[in-house]
This record gives C-alpha cells, structure tokens and sequence, in this order.
C-alpha cells in the first residue's frame, strides 16, 4: 500500500452532503502509462469553526484548488462575494433594459414615465411660485412709491431750511435794519418751536398739530376716518382723566410713535404671519411666503377677539358697538398712508393709523371705518422729513429748491443811510433768541 493509501486510511475523513466531485490532474512531463491518482474532494467549509481538525488538506490536493479550473471548489473570499455579484448583474440588467435606445424596445409590465408640463392648470411650479409672486409685486409697488417720494425732493427738510434761510438773508439786504433782523429771529425761533413740540405732539399748539395730523394721519381732515376718530378720542375720556390721558392720545398720532411703529414693524410682521397662516390653515409652502413678504410687506394683527370686552365697558353712545379691531405692523418697505384725504396720499404714519377700527351705529352719520396702515422705518422717516419742511413752510408739493433764488446785495447796501451798521449790531439778539428756543 503506498503512503497515500496508508495516510487515508488511518484519517478518516468528515464528509459533507453536497455530491463529491471527481478531478483528475495529471503531473507534468509523466508518461502515458503512469495512472493518475483519483482525488475525491469535497468543497470545504465556509466557515472554518465548522472544519474538524482531523480534516488536514494534503499540501498537493490545496495545491490543486488553487489552480484555475481545479477542483475543490470556490475559494471562501469568492464565496463571500457571491451575493454582491449577483445583486451587481441584476442591477446592470435593469439597467439596460430601462436605458436602451427606443429601437430595442422596453420590457413589458413596466411603467411608462409621466411627462409633466409646467402650466397652470397643473400643479408644480406655478403653484409653487404664486404666492411668492404675490409678496415680489407687493414689496415692489411699495418700494416704487417710496423711491418716487424721495427723488421728489431728497432731503426735503434739509431744502425747505435752505430756502429759508435765503430768503432771509434777502430781506435783509434789502432792508439791513434791526427790524428785519428781529423778524427773521422770531420767525426762526418758532419754526423750530414747531418741529421740537410737533415731533412728539407734547405741548404742541394747534396750528402744529393740524399741521403734523395730516402727516401722520389718513383723512386728517374728514369726519370718519382715523382723522374723525382722532378728533372725537377726547370726547369719550372722563373730563376729571383729560389732562393726563391727552398727552398719550396725541403720541399715539404723533410721528415719533410712527418711527417707533416702523422700527418694530420688520421684526414683529414675520411672527404675526406665521399665527396669521396656521389660522388659515396655509401650506409650508405659503406659509413661508407669508413670512417673508412680511418682512417687506408687513402683516396684520386681528384682534376682534378682544371686541367683547370693549363693547362690554359702556364707553359708546347706546347702539354703537365697535365692529373691528386690529393692528397692522409694518414691513421694511411700507410706505404708510396719510394725508387730508380718504385713504391718504403721502407716506408715513403714527401708531393711531396703524389700529384698523370700524363702528357701527354711530349717531347722526351711522358708520365710521378707519382701515390700518402699515409703516415701515422708511416710510416714517420719509413722512417726518416731509412734517419738518411743512412746518418750515414748505408748499406740499415739489421741491422747495426747485424755484429758489439765491440772495443778491443791493447797490445802496453800504450808503450810510442804508443803517447797516445798526443791523449787524441786532446780530447778536438773534444769537440768544435761537439759543432761549433751543432751552440752552
């Protein structure tokens, strides 16, 4: 018995269900005669806790497995991969059969893909873009009235100041005495009196405070309107509480309260859109829409919650209730609305034309609707420098520059009965007459 037979007799071998397969190799360069070995092999394990240890591979028989096209089976690293390549020829057969030229066809059972158009009958992007459309057409007729404003008369306080101040000074080359130069201090002295008092509406006379009203104000000179109900707030405050509820009734139309309203107006409108679209039940993607546009466009605060209450404290006449309340914050481009008239021209506000009120039943006229207007800080500053050139004397229209005539001297400036010398003298009551106006 040769040492093979000898060496599979005393290591019997563990044997596996798989049929064994039966490989022959023949030893290079041995003759025809030589009778090959049979070798039966059977795929070894996967796993090698489950190899016996008396199932040692002969060194030729591993030999053997390793050659391409040997026996013995795969290797156990091929064996791993197995699952992958077959997952990878799948795919690349889907592949080709959803990717081939038209002319070859595709496979039955599967479904065509949808084509999409982008029309407004279907839903994509258009409805995507609509309310952002919306906002984009808002923010830029607002920013037009606001450019169109200030490319009116840049400055516009600034110009008035100046026309002043030329117009002085001609009059007081055509008439260098001391009387020309009192004028012009105590006309001086009470435009600015206007401005200080007016831009809080403290202590403000009644020339300033219609003058200031029908900046801050829509319909500043009708009988509805936040200009009516303005007028009418005194009336319903208790005479013996006047004097210490007055002062707050005129900030609140005052333009310092409409810079104060456009200050907040950017950072507040975002949040009273969000509340405002989970009300109505809006989309993500509109509601997104909603809160950036108010922060360009402002957003309103509906309040009429509160309408109970303040019908319920007898403050009205009988049969008069209050029908609406709410607040409109405005946006960074909000121009406001004012002006004598219904609905308000011009820009700026105040934080009285903000509040949207309407009432019903009210004696003699039946109804009075003030809507809100938003402000924004642009808005406001933009209706303060028109305030300023107004009390100043400018004419509501055009720019104060636009016909201005720069002062010229006179040939009989210097004669000695001119009194030239006596008017520089009144220089200085000038000085102290604008330092008593500014409190120093």
């Amino acid at each position: 018995m040769n040492t093979l037979s000898s060496w599979a007799h005393t290591h019997p071998r563990r044997r596996r269900a798989p049929v064994a397969r039966q490989h022959r190799w023949r030893h290079r360069g041995s003759s025809r005669a030589q009778v090959a070995h049979g070798i039966r092999r059977i795929h070894p394990p996967q796993r090698r806790d489950t190899t016996h240890a008396s199932s040692t591979r002969h060194p030729r028989a591993i030999r053997n497995c390793a050659r391409p096209g040997g026996g013995g089976g795969a290797s156990p690293r091929l064996t791993k991969l197995r699952p992958f390549a077959t997952a990878g020829a799948t795919l690349l057969g889907a592949g080709l059969v959803v990717f081939s030229p038209p002319s070859l066809g595709h496979a039955p059972g599967l479904a065509a893909l949808r084509e999409v158009t982008l029309t407004a009958g279907d839903t994509g992007l258009p409805d995507l873009l609509a309310p952002w459309i919306d906002q984009f057409n808002t923010a830029s007729e607002n920013a037009t009235k606001l450019l169109n404003t200030f490319y009116e008369a840049p400055g516009i306080g600034t110009q008035q100041m100046l026309a002043n101040m030329s117009a002085y000074l001609q009059d007081f080359f055509n008439d260098p005495t001391s009387s020309s130069v009192t004028s012009a201090s105590h006309e001086i002295e009470a435009n600015l009196a206007a401005v200080l008092t007016g831009y809080g509406l403290q202590n403000a006379d009644a020339a300033t405070t219609a003058t200031v009203l029908s900046h801050t104000l829509e319909c500043a000179t009708c009988l509805t309107g936040h200009g009516g109900l303005f007028g009418q707030i005194p009336g319903y405050i208790p005479a013996d509480e006047q004097a210490a509820a007055l002062p707050i009734i005129n900030f609140i139309g005052s333009p310092e309260s409409g810079i104060i309203m456009g200050m907040l107006g950017p950072g507040m409108s975002p949040w009273v859109a969000l509340g405002n679209s989970i009300a109505d039940g809006d989309d993500f993607n509109t509601t997104l829409a909603n809160m950036v546009g108010a922060f360009f466009n402002g957003a309103d605060l509906n309040l009429d919650s509160l309408l109970p209450t303040i019908n319920g404290l007898g403050l009205f006449p009988a049969g008069m209730n209050m029908s609406n309340l709410d607040i409109a914050f405005g946006g960074l481009l909000s121009p406001g609305s004012v002006g004598p008239n219904v609905g308000g021209d011009a820009v700026g506000g105040s934080i009285f034309n903000s509040v949207g009120i309407h009432f019903t039943g009210v004696p003699l006229i039946g109804a009075i609707d003030a809507p809100s207007e938003p402000v924004g800080p642009i808005g406001a500053l933009e209706g303060w420098g028109q305030t300023i050139a107004d009390l100043l004397g400018w004419s509501g229209t055009g720019s104060p520059l636009a016909d201005v005539t720069l002062p010229l001297i006179p040939d009989d400036f210097l004669d000695p009965g001119a009194g030239a010398s006596s008017a520089v003298a009144d220089l200085s009551s000038l000085w102290q007459d604008l330092v008593s106006a500014l409190g120093l």
